[in-house]
């Protein structure tokens, strides 16, 4: 009993309805519908997604989320990160200008409860509002893959090594449908380490977001092994790209559908692209530099994760492949970004360029290295417990 209580202790308190709504007349609506039903629940307005999750992530937690998603790039991508912070009780409301059944599907698949039409009417509102018990309509998490994103502090630490070594060792390794995506589309190097042609598919799907579908994706990746492949672009230097956030939110809800991990090497810096994948992400890994150039974006970067991804568990990694750039020392470095380092990636020249030069990935070119040992730490830690094999089949069907 007493161990019943405790918990139900640590249980976080749920009261009020909390709106991500800019429309007065929808604020009204809202006001009039608490007081008419005689709800005992304060009604906070927010204008945007972040600050309401900074809201919860402060542990101010609702027990109804509104969202008004009618001019969002990224809809898919905003409820998934609702849910990933405000955990499976939260019910989550939707609202949206499209009359559309395959968005419904979609935002429920995301981890949304309901989706309304604008303007709701009060009796959909007030059925939204109503006290009872409900289930989300998927899992926490959506029912859907988890998304982990390597980024570095500076460019040439090693980011795009470790995350392909991470991939190949969780695909391999434990068995996991493993999809390994390139957002640099001009100079990645994703497909070049592991010896593939990256093809025309990535460009194709960003150019033209409404021909992305699971068919669509099957003949878009490249096959590295049976449970990895790869998605990635090698677009003309004179070519010019303007990238729809909302291309990317759709295709990595694609991804998420089909597999049970997405790995993704995102370029620095900050663009609508990149707040949408963080905003979908589960993990993000910071390959640091420990140099004062790498201080300060470190720095940056964990501001960027709290305002704009506070759902994601951030892991800083200290990066060994420096080429013999001035260092602070690990204690200075430490200190100033306030935490420890989560782990750390010794340099092996030998190593590194032995899996460049053959095309594969370190675990498959170099096995008995001792960077191997410290990458498979880390591709553990990211992964998680090991999928069940029922959940295994769920991706495998998708395939």
């Amino acid at each position: 009993m007493k161990a019943s209580r405790s918990s139900a202790a640590l249980k976080p308190e749920r009261a009020g309805v909390l709106a991500v709504v800019q429309e007065p007349q929808t604020v009204d609506r809202l006001q009039g519908i608490c007081r008419d039903m005689q709800l005992d629940d304060e009604l906070v307005v927010t204008d945007t997604v972040d600050a309401a999750l900074r809201r919860i992530r402060s542990g101010h937690i609702p027990r109804v989320l509104l969202l008004d998603l009618a001019d969002s790039a990224a809809p898919i991508a905003e409820i998934s990160a609702a849910r990933s912070v405000g955990g499976a009780e939260l019910k989550i409301v939707a609202l949206g200008a499209l009359n559309d059944v395959a968005l419904f599907r979609d935002l429920l698949s995301a981890g949304a409860n309901d989706y309304l039409v604008k303007p709701p009417t009060r009796e959909t509102l007030s059925a939204a509002l109503e006290k009872r018990s409900h289930a989300p309509g998927t899992a926490a998490d959506g029912g859907l893959g988890q998304l982990i994103v390597f980024t570095g502090s500076r460019g040439g630490v090693g980011t795009t090594t470790t995350a392909v070594s991470c991939a190949w060792l969780i695909a391999e390794e434990r068995g996991e449908r493993v999809a390994l995506l390139d957002l640099d589309l001009h100079f990645g190097t994703i497909a070049l380490k592991l010896d593939t042609d990256p093809g025309s598919g990535l460009c194709e799907a960003l150019d033209q977001p409404s021909r992305i579908d699971s068919l669509f994706i099957d003949r878009a990746m490249v096959k590295v092994t049976e449970n990895l492949r790869v998605l990635a672009a090698e677009a003309s230097t004179t070519q010019h790209m303007i990238i729809d956030a909302g291309a990317i939110d759709v295709l990595l809800y694609e991804l998420r559908r089909k597999f049970s991990k997405i790995v993704v090497d995102l370029p620095r810096g900050a663009t609508p692209i990149q707040r949408v994948v963080l905003a979908a992400a589960t993990h993000v890994v910071v390959v640091c530099e420990r140099s004062l150039a790498g201080l300060r974006d470190t720095i940056r970067l964990q501001t960027l994760m709290r305002e704009q991804a506070p759902q994601v568990r951030l892991w800083l990694v200290e990066a060994g492949a420096t080429a013999g750039r001035a260092l602070l020392g690990k204690s200075d470095f430490e200190k100033g970004i306030a935490k420890s380092l989560d782990f750390s990636i010794s340099y092996d020249a030998k190593s590194a360029g032995a899996a460049a030069n053959s095309g594969q990935p370190l675990p498959v070119a170099v096995p008995r290295s001792p960077i191997v040992r410290e990458v498979r730490q880390l591709a553990e830690v990211l992964a998680g417990p090991a999928l069940p094999v029922a959940k295994r089949k769920l991706f495998a069907l998708s395939w």
